[in-house]
């Protein structure tokens, strides 16, 4: 038995190395994704078929296309993932099988990418850019609102109360002050249809919060810490 074949063996006989996956197997586990796939696949064409006879945006196709990439790029890392594991068992005439499927579904990407950006990448554009600002949200909101550092602070009431309270305390001081502006009217427009300024509105938001909650905590901080220091002189 050759170098090759001693390795293909000692590595099959490895109890923590998971066996490679059959084709048959790895259909059977990955069915649901390829009807996915299809599904969108098949979707973004009669999207595009109805652009072509009515009044409609791209925003729909656009998203329909991004749907399609993402479930691919699954399709393609699971593929991959049961070529690297063929390899280490030597078994490779699986590693054709799994590779014919990575350059499958790599090849339909680059293509639906490349009808993104000549037609749609715009609607792709709005997409995204919403997809940015509902993530941001919903990783910033219980960060800060439920932050630890925040809910465990002692120290005198109710200044302690107020730190602990400060990210509740920032969003009506902000949401006062948009307020006022908009009673003035001085609020710029909202250009919704655009994913640049609507990230940028988003992460004015989040940075005004955050600097404002910096800035509570700072001061009842500073304030907590005086009186600590004359309570104890005293």
């Amino acid at each position: 038995m050759g170098r090759w074949g001693e390795l293909a063996g000692r590595r099959r006989t490895e109890a923590t190395d998971e066996r490679p996956a059959s084709m048959e197997e790895f259909l059977e586990t990955n069915h649901q994704l390829f009807t996915v796939i299809g599904i969108f696949g098949a979707l973004s064409v009669y999207l595009m078929k109805f652009q072509e006879s009515a009044t409609t945006t791209t925003g729909a196709v656009g998203a329909v296309l991004l749907l399609f990439l993402l479930t691919s790029s699954v399709a393609v890392r699971n593929s991959y993932r049961c070529a690297e594991r063929a390899r280490r068992h030597g078994d490779y005439l699986l590693i054709f099988g799994f590779a014919v499927f990575m350059y499958a579904f790599v090849t339909l990407a680059v293509s639906v990418v490349l009808v993104i950006l000549s037609r749609y990448a715009q609607g792709a554009e709005n997409v995204l850019g919403s997809s940015f600002v509902y993530a941001l949200v919903f990783v910033y909101v219980p960060f800060v609102f439920r932050a630890d550092a925040l809910r465990e602070f002692e120290g005198a009431e109710p200044i302690a109360a107020g730190i602990r309270h400060a990210p509740h305390l920032a969003a009506v001081a902000l949401a006062g002050w948009y307020a006022v502006e908009w009673y003035h009217g001085v609020l710029p427009t909202l250009e919704l249809d655009s994913a640049a300024y609507s990230i940028g509105i988003a992460l004015s938001l989040v940075g005004n919060h955050f600097v404002i909650t910096a800035g509570v905590v700072g001061v009842l901080w500073a304030v907590n810490w005086v009186l600590t220091a004359v309570r104890e002189r005293s």
